[in-house]
């Protein structure tokens, strides 16, 4: 068999340490094994590619080596192509030996040596490129690694090997550089392959301290072009979904932050937003959060793929309207004479988390909200306890003002309902009061037909509140796979509608105190509680999540 000649000289050039870094060590090692029981058979050879039998599978060499393929199920360099690669390695290691001698492949090894041509992909490689992708915070420590003498551990021979220990993760680059591999078993360039190349960068000097730090304080430093941006999404998604949910490296997390960093500093806020919530998904991915669903995060990663598509390729005017704004525009509305119903501590996969607080409008009977809502990704760690409010100059923090009644003069109110944090708005405290006296009967649903309506996909939270008294109520056994307390409430006419909580850590409280509810509510089937929460539909059934409940609705003794 004669090996073609590109293929032939990418074979010797190709060393273990290249070898390793296109897949990795322990492939290496198996391939090894392998070939001292199976013996790879040549089928054909054609142009500059060679097609070979490696027990079950049929791999195709072809050049650069990382571009071969197979037809097992693996994306990435498989055993079966190393050991093809490591097999013709060998007969083209003793096609070059001398007719009096027969060289063994280490004796045809290349030297080792950093190639001119690795060399120059990457003191190339565009500087800037590389610290939009990692940021201002990230470029910054790296810096001060590097001044410290505490930086990334540098290894230079026929392949580069940066060690980032702190991570910890091992970035090995080779030529071509989309072959290089990082042990986060990513397939595209990710954050850790660009904080090893910067580094790389900074030793050869091929850039600055200075100019690196120069570049985030200049004006133009923070600006990419929007369809740069949502093509980065687009690509990272691409390759998320590729490797699958069991191969997703546990840098997908920090990935998904740093493109919504972007997606803010280049005013992107929808696609921000997407990311902020795929960022969530994984978050309880990868903490193994019994409320974690894989339709979910596929959902996530669809929307945020689909929304980077329709940017990258809407016109001008378009894309402003697709790109959303940051912050609700509120419009005064006048005085509002509101009653605080109610209020929920919420942790949301976009990114923020806090205190809602829901109204009910006591002229106009409708519901308004205040979300005190801080941002999570900004802080190394979330403060411990509830946050506490003071606003429109009330006398107290609003958890103090629950069941109270309250006028606000010169409110402003956003097109979802959101009340302002203005400082224009003025507060006056009344009195506090039992709900079943500041709001009709009318707003209590006891025929649970009447709901259906609020359960429409698409509605806005606000407008799929409901208050509701079930004639009775059926406590479902606690569901130990799907961590989830069950509650299901039936009017008069047995509609049942099902009150569910998936146990997490903020939701003890919730789950401990519909446990002892239910408890007091069979002892006592005339107890009559009120819920107040938010309807949804889940495989078929009206379900309902509670804000609060009330045994004593009408404040009676």
């Amino acid at each position: 068999m004669e090996i073609p000649q590109t293929l032939k000289a990418a074979l010797l050039s190709a060393d273990e340490e290249y070898l390793i870094a296109l897949s990795n060590k322990g492939t290496v090692n198996r391939a090894k094994k392998d070939l001292s029981t199976v013996q790879p058979e040549v089928k054909q050879t054609e142009g500059e590619t060679v097609t070979l039998s490696v027990g079950d599978a049929v791999c195709t060499i072809t050049v650069p080596l990382g571009n071969s393929t197979c037809t097992c199920p693996s994306s990435a360099i498989c055993r079966h192509r190393m050991s093809a690669i490591l097999w013709l390695k060998e007969r083209a290691a003793g096609e070059n030996a001398p007719p009096e001698k027969t060289a063994s492949p280490s004796e045809n090894e290349s030297s080792g040596e950093m190639s001119e041509e690795l060399t120059a992909l990457l003191s190339t490689y565009p500087t800037q490129a590389l610290t939009r992708q990692l940021g201002e915070r990230r470029v910054s420590t790296l810096v001060q690694r590097e001044s410290s003498g505490e930086g990334a551990v540098l290894c230079e021979s026929s392949a580069v090997t940066v060690k980032l220990p702190w991570i910890p993760a091992t970035v090995r680059f080779i030529c071509p550089l989309e072959h290089s591999s990082c042990t986060c078993h990513s397939q595209s360039f990710c954050a850790h392959k660009a904080e090893a190349l910067l580094t790389w960068q900074l030793r050869h000097g091929i850039v600055t301290v200075d100019s690196l730090l120069s570049f985030f304080r200049s004006d133009a430093g923070g600006a990419l072009d929007r369809r740069e941006i949502c093509a980065t999404v687009q690509m990272t998604l691409t390759d998320w979904m590729r490797a699958g949910l069991t191969r997703l490296p546990a840098s997908s997390q920090e990935t998904a932050e740093r493109l919504a960093g972007l997606c803010h500093t280049n005013a992107l806020p929808a696609l921000e937003r997407a990311m902020r919530r795929l960022h969530g998904e994984l978050q309880s991915y990868f903490a193994r959060s019994a409320a974690f669903r894989p339709e979910a995060l596929l959902r996530r990663m669809s929307s945020a793929w689909r929304l980077a598509s329709a940017l990258q390729t809407a016109p001008e005017q378009e894309a402003m309207q697709l790109a959303g704004t940051f912050r609700d525009e509120y419009q005064a509305v006048g005085n509002l004479h509101l009653y605080l119903l109610g209020l929920r501590e919420v942790d949301l996969a976009g990114g923020y988390a806090g205190t809602v607080y829901y109204f009910w409008e006591t002229q106009k009977h409708r519901y308004y909200a205040y979300r005190d809502l801080r941002p999570k990704f900004y802080e190394g760690r979330r403060r411990s306890g509830p946050m506490e409010t003071i606003l429109w100059e009330l006398p107290g923090t609003l958890r103090q003002m629950w069941n109270c009644r309250l006028d606000l003069a010169g409110a402003r109110v956003s097109g979802e309902g959101n009340l302002s944090a203005t400082t224009q708005c003025r507060g006056t405290l009344l009195q506090k009061s039992p709900p079943g006296l500041v709001l009709p009967s009318s707003a209590v649903a006891e025929n649970f037909s009447a709901l259906l309506p609020l359960s429409r996909p698409g509605l806005g939270e606000l407008n799929r509140l409901a208050i509701l008294r079930p004639h009775r109520g059926e406590l479902q056994e606690y569901d130990q796979v799907e961590q989830r307390f069950t509650l299901r409430l039936l009017d008069e006419a047995e509609r049942d509608i099902w009150l569910t909580v998936r146990y997490r850590e903020g939701e003890r409280a919730v789950v401990e105190t519909l446990e002892q509810l239910a408890g007091r509510w069979q002892q006592h089937p005339d107890l009559r509680p009120v819920f107040f929460g938010t309807l949804y539909r889940e495989n078929n059934r009206l379900c309902l999540y509670p804000i609060e409940c009330f045994t004593n609705w009408e404040g009676t003794p």
